[in-house]
This record gives C-alpha cells, structure tokens and sequence, in this order.
C-alpha cells in the first residue's frame, strides 16, 4: 500500500512537470507570433532626412542648339599650268601662306618668248606691205580719172590694200595670244591662303591638259564652319534669323575648351540651306569665322554652339532636382515646416546642367536637387552639412539637354513616388 502511494506521488510530480513545461513553451510561441504579427512603424519616420536643396532662380538662359561641325573653307583653288612647258622654278614652300600676286611657280617661257617675236615680225612685214598697197591706190586712183588705167587694176589695188589691214589687224591679234600665253609662264597667287603639297618639283614637264593641280591654294581668313541642325529648329532658327544676326561659336572637339588662346572662336551664321535633307530630317547651316589666328582648321571637327536667343527672368532649378514619375516630372518643394511635397513641373528645355521650367515653380522657392531617394511626402528635411549635388546620371544631349536615365532609373524613381504617396496618405 505505501509503495502505490509512492508511485502515485511520482507520476502526479512527472505530470505536473510536464504540464508546467508546456504551458511555459506555448506561452513564449505565443507571444514571439504576436511580435512578428505587429505593425511595424516606419523606418526613420520620426527622423530628418539630410538632403541638399537649392533655390529656384530667376536669370538669363540662352536659348542654344549644339551639335558637332566641321570646318570648310571658303574657296580652295587648285593651281594648274595654262600652257605645255617645264617647271623652271618653285618660289614657295610647302605649307606657305602667300598673298595675293606672289609668284607661285615660273615656267620655261623660251619657246613662247621665240612665238611672240615671230608675231612681231609678221606685224611688220604685213604693215610694210600695207602702206605700199595704199600707197598703189593713192597712185591708182589719180590714173583712173585719167583712164590711163581701167576700173578692174583699180579695185584690185583697193581689195588688196583691205586683205592687208585685216592681215595688219591679225597680226596684232596673235601677239595679243602670244603675250597671254608668256603670261602663263608666271602662275601666281589668286588670293590670299595656305599652299598645301607641291605636286611638281623644278624641270618637271607640264601640260593644260593634266588633271592633278601644280598645288592647291586654301582660304584660312574668313573660314566657314558647317554643321547640320534637326528640321524642327528651322522655325525658330528662321526667325531668330529675322531680328538680327545670330551668333556662333566653335571649339576643338573634346578639348573641353582647352585650345590655343583659351576662348572658342566667334562667328555670325552665314548660310542656311534652301532645302532639308529628307534621309537625316537634318538642314545644312553655315557660320563664318574671321579665324584671324588660324585656330580653326579646314577639316577639322569642332563643337558647334548657335545662339537663337537670351531668354530673360528664365525660371531655372538644377537638373538634378527634377525627378521622372508615373504622371511625368516633379521635384521636391521644401515647405516653410522643412518638410517637403511633392510638386509637378513642367520643363521648357534644358541648358548647362540648368533646367528651364515653364510651370509649377516661383522663384525663391527651395527644391531638394540631392537625396531625394528617401523622401516621401510630408517628410521632415535637414540641410546636409557640406553635401553637393551628385553629378547627373545622364550626359549632355547634342541639344544642350540632359538624357533620360535608364529603364532601372525610371523604375526606381516611380517606385520612389508610389511609396511616398502611400505614406503620404498614412500620415
């Protein structure tokens, strides 16, 4: 009997303990699923984001098209010979600027010198010739008022005394040729320019019928710079065009303004095509450059800036500030609380990193142009001590404009606008 009481005693101890064990475990699940099942709070809802804003300024932005060119000169003349002789002499170097009338090269001219004396001497004998068949009418004409002679010698005498002077005047026609034809035996300058290679050398046979020039002369000053333009600028190129003449300016490409002197050269546009090519959508435009010191270089490749107009009180925020939404672009306007909304604007265009906005802005007000990636609406900003502006995603355009990000960039933006709207409206 006793030793049943104490195997009762040890069953209810195990039982007791087991039951206590399992309370205790269940308990501690218990509340680990409460915690996960909580709601959690917003990460760093109640802390400020440090951004970097700016404020939007009103200014001058000109209105520009930039796009790669190519510079052209004005005239570039081919030398030639005009006459079959040899190269006697070379009177300049390869690369040599000249001036107008300077003697380029000088031909062997005895030939052509031994024809003009030739002519000469036919001019004297057929002008002796000519006074004496005059001298025969003179006589004649006294004799046939007599009838010593008949009418027929007379008019003989005169016909042979016209066939002479127009013999006379032949001959003064040749020498005329003859003196033009030694005259191409000095071949000199047209205009002013560059000599570029020498293509023949002294006692080198030319001849008018060659094909390959003797040199080529090129025009360095005033040069053109050539460079085509989208067909959708021609309107406001046309009536810029129509106020006043518009400026240009041309660098080295990708010298980033570093060429010789340290400023871009200047010009005023010059040429627009009379019709846009219908395979690029492009039309053909020219600026000219007084190119004094010879920056620019027939072609040559150069970034090419035309200046349509200066827009004035332009509204203007960094690139940088404008974000790309689901609705189209925005930015984020900093209220009076340091918190920020979310605001869509509209931008007009876009130059040196500055975006010109048409609507949704005044100027003075403050826009986050860094950190926007964790922003949503009604959230509580800091100044960021020090910070600057991330350099732009996307590059500069061929118009001045900055390119859209990419698919992931635009992803992410929107997704940056949903989650701050959405806690926007938990707020």
């Amino acid at each position: 009997m006793r030793r049943f009481f104490l195997v009762l005693l040890v069953a209810a101890l195990i039982g007791g303990g087991g039951y206590y064990w399992y309370a205790t475990h269940n308990a501690g699940a218990g509340s680990q699923t409460a915690a996960a099942d909580a709601p959690k709070a917003p990460a760093g809802a109640g802390r400020a984001v440090p951004v970097v804003t700016q404020t939007v300024a009103a200014q001058a932005v000109p209105e520009q098209i930039v796009t790669i060119g190519s510079v052209q000169p004005i005239a570039a003349i081919a030398i030639k010979a005009r006459v079959d002789s040899a190269v006697e002499s070379v009177n300049f170097t390869e690369g040599q600027e000249v001036r107008t009338g300077d003697t380029l090269f000088t031909l062997d001219s005895r030939s052509l010198d031994a024809q003009l004396r030739q002519a000469q001497a036919n001019l004297e004998r057929d002008r002796a010739n000519l006074e004496k068949a005059k001298g025969d009418v003179k006589r004649y004409a006294e004799l046939v008022r007599t009838s010593a002679i008949s009418r027929t010698t007379y008019d003989a005498a005169v016909a042979t005394a016209d066939a002479l002077e127009g013999t006379v005047k032949a001959d003064l026609a040749a020498i005329e040729a003859a003196k033009v034809s030694l005259s191409f035996t000095r071949i000199t300058a047209p205009m002013d320019g560059r000599t570029g290679t020498v293509n023949a050398k002294v006692g080198a046979m030319v001849r008018a019928a060659d094909t390959n020039p003797l040199v080529t002369l090129t025009q360095l000053r005033p040069i053109n710079v050539s460079f085509n333009v989208p067909e959708k600028h021609l309107p406001a190129i046309r009536a810029a065009m129509a106020t006043g003449s518009l400026p240009v300016t041309a660098s080295i490409a990708g010298a980033h303004g570093q060429n010789p002197g340290g400023e871009k050269a200047e010009g005023k546009l010059s040429f627009v095509d009379s019709q846009v090519d219908q395979q690029t959508g492009t039309i053909l435009v020219k600026g000219e450059f007084p190119n004094a010191d010879t920056r620019l270089w027939p072609g040559q490749f150069v970034d090419t800036v035309l200046t349509l107009r200066v827009e004035q009180n332009a509204l203007t925020v960094a690139d940088l500030a404008v974000q790309t939404g689901q609705k189209g672009r925005f930015v984020y306007v900093v209220k009076a609380d340091e918190t920020v909304e979310v605001r869509p604007v509209t931008v007009e265009r876009n130059h040196g990193g500055l975006s010109v906005v048409a609507s949704g802005l005044k100027a003075g007000e403050r826009v986050v142009v860094d950190g926007q990636s964790r922003l949503f609406p009604g959230a509580k900003i800091t100044e960021k001590a020090g910070g600057k502006p991330a350099a732009p995603a996307g590059g500069e355009t061929a118009e001045g404009g900055r390119q859209q990000g990419s698919a992931t960039q635009d992803a992410a933006a929107r997704s940056t606008v949903t989650q701050g709207q959405s806690a926007g409206g938990a707020t």
